[in-house]
């Protein structure tokens, strides 16, 4: 007697997605993958979304919040209600391709110590058309099982540029046990931490496969996060909680640190950047004098040549009156061509 498929439930958190919910739900619902339930979290849509998922009967289960819970915390508020033993996460904007959730189980089932499943995923703008796609570095392990010092490390020396957040698909004991997202601390950047946590407990896998159409730049929350954004990059609040507080400090290798801080002064040259665009030149010195460029010259991943020259470019700038043409300039460098898309 063969052994019966695991459940899967999809978890699909929405909030005045009419634009492009059909698209993405549909290609839901067309998975290769039969054993299945799908749950859409309306977070208190004032569009014509809860009209749309009426259309869709009882192929999929919709769960209405009457207020704005905020993305993560409207799916802890489905993590609740799911009954399979996977959970995949999915975005009401991208666009997955059939055999995403099948990929997805058959990695579990192959690999009993993985926690979480990601996959690689090609970039389309507001029409669909596929302009980029994730490309990681040879030194990036993929098809294997991620332990939490490998995670750690790579992060450190590359950012998070591996985990797709709505490729996701965990083990539901396991959403459980570290009790889902923290978004009350992390905001819109509560999957990466979620993920560390995850890792102290269960193996991470990266699919190395294009499974999913990621939708970018079209007015989403990670979009406005990143405009003329003057804060340090929640990344890296993240890791430092995470070495700080959460014990990560001893599996941090000691080139990944320097990687690190690297990252972390190629982030304030950006916010300096947007200092200038701004006309904040206090806040422009500010932020130079945390970007020393003996940080940015011992980082491997980062482009040290064209960071040094922008940091010195900035510190002269800081001593001359603002020069909007050249404000204008970083603005469509930085700024304005993710806008566009």
């Amino acid at each position: 007697m063969s052994e019966r498929a695991p459940l899967v439930s999809i978890l699909l958190p929405v909030r005045n997605g009419e634009r492009y919910l059909r698209e993405s739900l549909d290609s839901i619902l067309a998975q290769t993958w039969g054993d299945r339930e799908v749950l859409v979290l309306d977070d208190a849509s004032t569009d014509g979304t809860p009209q749309i998922l009426e259309g869709y009967g009882d192929r999929v289960r919709v769960i209405r919040h009457p207020t704005n819970l905020g993305i993560y915390d409207n799916v802890n508020a489905g993590l609740t209600h799911v009954r399979g033993e996977f959970v995949g996460v999915y975005h009401a904007d991208d666009i997955y391709e059939p055999t995403m959730v099948e990929r997805s189980v058959a990695t579990f089932r192959a690999h009993p110590s993985v926690g979480a499943v990601f996959t690689l995923d090609t970039w389309i703008d507001a029409e669909g058309r596929e302009y980029d796609r994730l490309r990681l570095p040879p030194s990036i392990p993929l098809g294997v099982p991620l332990d939490f010092a490998t995670t750690l490390n790579t992060l450190l020396a590359w950012k998070n540029i591996l985990f797709v957040c709505p490729s996701a698909m965990v083990r539901t004991e396991l959403y459980r046990k570290i009790g889902g997202y923290r978004q009350s601390l992390f905001k819109n950047s509560s999957d990466l931490d979620c993920w560390l946590r995850l890792a102290r407990e269960a193996c991470l896998f990266i699919v190395p496969e294009y499974l999913m159409r990621y939708r970018h730049f079209h007015g989403s929350s990670s979009h406005r996060y990143h405009h003329l954004r003057t804060e340090p990059e929640r990344f890296f609040t993240i890791l430092d909680h995470h070495l700080e507080r959460e014990g990560a400090s001893s599996f941090a290798e000691p080139a990944a640190r320097r990687e690190y801080e690297a990252h972390r002064a190629e982030d304030q040259l950006m916010i300096a950047v947007a200092h200038y665009i701004q006309k904040q030149t206090p806040s422009l010195r500010e932020s130079l004098a945390k970007a020393p460029f003996g940080a940015l010259a011992r980082g491997r991943n980062v482009q040290r040549a064209r960071l040094i020259v922008l940091r010195g470019l900035l510190a002269l700038l800081a001593r001359l009156p603002h020069q909007k043409w050249l404000a204008d300039r970083f603005y469509a460098r930085w700024h304005a061509k993710k806008a566009a898309h």
